[in-house]
């Protein structure tokens, strides 16, 4: 089925427009690292148009990074190093890209804000004001255009210069040159800017007892151009998670929340359609949102999990309940087996799984970052060279992604567990000390970084050490009144339906302590301050992202700022946990005196 006609040419979402033809210089990845080299040479792209290979870092960053250099024109190949030949066999023996598949996707720079470019911060209507086109700055100045490693080929093997080090050679029969030329390309773009409707899909299922509160998960269903793995691999293993609920509640198992599912439109340009509806039901969502289950394409492979970290014993719990497809093992084993003994945590006689953190790339984005809801991306993957390409098709996934689709069916199963339980659980299960015990190991990374740069004496991060161990402190306090919580019968629990709530509702809503309203300095979509991508990895997340990019910058002023930021978003978590505390005791205490009597 990739032969199919009326495919679209490949092409880069939101490059600019332009007719340019100039010498090449190829910049390896095209990151800071590499331009630091380029400098060190004395090869300059200004003036240019730079080769970069996909990889290390999200796409938007190259082109950005070349604009800001003077390069005129960016194009973009996947090296077969990375996910071609050099990997195994290429389609259609293989799962490894082929030397004319060609890797499509947006360059918006979402590192700024994602969504409707025209429209930051403010949703996307008919009527609404609009940004004109040559304001907006999340959108390339340069011309960029995808190529295939065939199409690459003859260019780089005519590109002269200096010899590239040894790891920026790819895995072409060639030998690989810096440039400046003396190849010349010729690029001529011109893109359709007109603004086209998307909808968003939801449906519900209402909960019997707070129908208000509600558990939501979502992908999104809009691709490059089969999409046979991203996203409809993810958007059938969620319909399916949809339908097992769906069929609980026919047989009168009816959840107490209310479990929503979402199928998102425009993703692939800019996570445009759930940051939209975001924007648009911001206060609305911070009130009624528990939790955002992000649920995009998969393939047969290992476990991962990230998100916020407050649900970190949680996600390991039920990863507990499912085995993996042909094992013994239970998917937790799986990914305790698979995974760095750093990256594991002692709980008493058990062994967890840390959770990765959360940047950007797909539609839990607005949730966490922007709204400050409690948010987790999970599911089964495995390398392969298709990625956004014509050769993403039912027959890849039927073929290599996975055959049977039994890794899905343990997906749609473990993902109905997660939402049941969430939708179900008398006291939400949310455990902020994993939260503080993760921020302390953020800090002693920071604490690396400015030894690292003999910043010690101008920055000082023991306020923020300070303010972390208070909540901690708040922290433990809490778990220990929920786990007395925990232990009461089903009719002490009756008895105490209304300050339950009211506990809820603060474990609710403590995620969204978390942001400043301001946001990260340049970027003030962006709120949420343990979690972001960072400003020149795109996807990649930065943890304590204002202070961690100020010590990187070596920008002491934006350091001590984003420092006195960060301890107040502590504290007002702080403040309410402190609240759930008192809740929680009079709870526990109520319960103490029933017993007396």
């Amino acid at each position: 089925d990739s032969g199919q006609e009326g495919v679209l040419p490949p092409f880069n979402a939101y490059s600019a427009d332009g007719d340019v033809t100039a010498e090449v210089v190829y910049v390896n990845y095209g990151i800071p690292a590499d331009y630091d080299i380029l400098d060190s040479l004395g090869i300059s792209v200004e003036g240019k148009i730079v080769i970069a290979r996909y990889g290390k870092s999200w796409r938007g960053i190259k082109p950005r990074l070349a604009g800001e250099r003077g390069a005129i024109g960016c194009l973009l190949y996947s090296d077969p190093a990375d996910d071609g030949f050099a990997k195994g066999d290429v389609l259609p023996q293989g799962k490894w890209r082929p030397g004319d598949g060609v890797q499509r996707g947006s360059v918006m720079d979402m590192p700024t804000y994602p969504g409707d470019p025209q429209t930051p911060m403010w949703p996307s209507k008919i009527g609404a004001e609009r940004i004109p086109l040559n304001e907006i700055t999340t959108l390339q100045k340069i011309p960029v255009l995808p190529i295939s490693y065939n199409d690459a080929l003859p260019i780089l093997r005519n590109i002269g210069g200096e010899t590239v080090p040894e790891s920026w050679r790819g895995g072409l029969a060639i030998t690989y040159h810096h440039g400046p030329g003396p190849a010349k390309v010729h690029m001529k773009l011109k893109f359709d800017w007109g603004v086209r409707p998307i909808v968003n899909v939801i449906g519900y299922l209402r909960g019997s007892e707070e129908p208000d509160k509600i558990i939501m998960a979502g992908g999104h269903r809009d691709a490059w151009t089969f999409g046979g793995r991203d996203p409809i691999s993810g958007a059938v293993s969620l319909l399916e998670s949809a339908r097992v609920i769906a069929d609980l509640a026919k047989k009168g198992f009816w959840p107490k929340r209310t479990i929503a599912f979402a199928s998102w439109d425009g993703e692939e340009y800019g996570l445009i359609g759930s940051t939209e509806y975001g924007e648009e039901f911001a206060e609305k969502l911070q009130g009624e949102i528990v939790v955002y289950l992000n649920r995009e394409s998969y393939t047969a492979g290992n476990f991962s999990a990230g998100g916020s970290h407050s649900l970190q014993p949680f996600i390991n719990e039920i990863s507990r309940e499912v085995r993996v497809p042909g094992d013994s093992l239970t998917i937790h084993e799986s990914w305790r087996k698979q995974t760095d003994e750093t990256k594991l945590l002692t709980q008493g006689a058990r062994k967890d799984v840390r959770l990765g953190a959360l940047g950007s790339g797909s539609d839990y984005a607005v949730f966490l970052n922007y709204l400050g809801i409690p948010a987790i991306n999970l599911g089964f993957s495995s390398s392969n060279g298709i990625y956004h390409s014509r050769y993403d098709s039912h027959w890849f996934f039927t073929t290599h992604g996975d055959p049977g689709f039994a890794f899905g069916e343990k997906q749609a199963e473990l993902v109905a567990i997660f939402l049941t339980r969430m939708a179900n659980a008398d006291v939400l299960p949310f455990t902020y000390t994993s939260t503080t015990e993760t921020i302390d190991r953020y800090l002693d990374e920071l604490d690396e970084e400015l030894k690292k740069r003999d910043l010690n004496a101008s920055i000082d991060l023991a306020t923020i050490h300070a303010a972390n161990a208070e909540l901690q402190a708040t922290a433990t306090v809490l778990d220990g009144e929920i786990r007395r919580i925990s232990q009461m019968s089903a009719a002490e629990i009756d008895r105490q339906v209304d300050p339950i709530k009211r506990l809820n509702d603060l474990l609710l809503t403590a995620e969204q302590g978390f942001l400043y309203q301001d946001g990260l300095p340049g970027r003030p979509w962006y709120r949420h301050q343990i979690y972001a991508p960072g400003f020149y990895t795109g996807y990649g997340v930065k943890t304590l992202p204002g202070v961690r990019e100020a010590i990187e910058k070596k920008d002491v002023r934006e350091a001590e700022q984003m420092t006195i930021v960060l301890v107040k978003t502590l504290h007002q978590v702080r403040q309410t946990l402190l609240d759930a505390v008192v809740v929680a005791a009079a709870i526990t205490k109520s319960r103490s005196r029933h017993t007396q009597k």
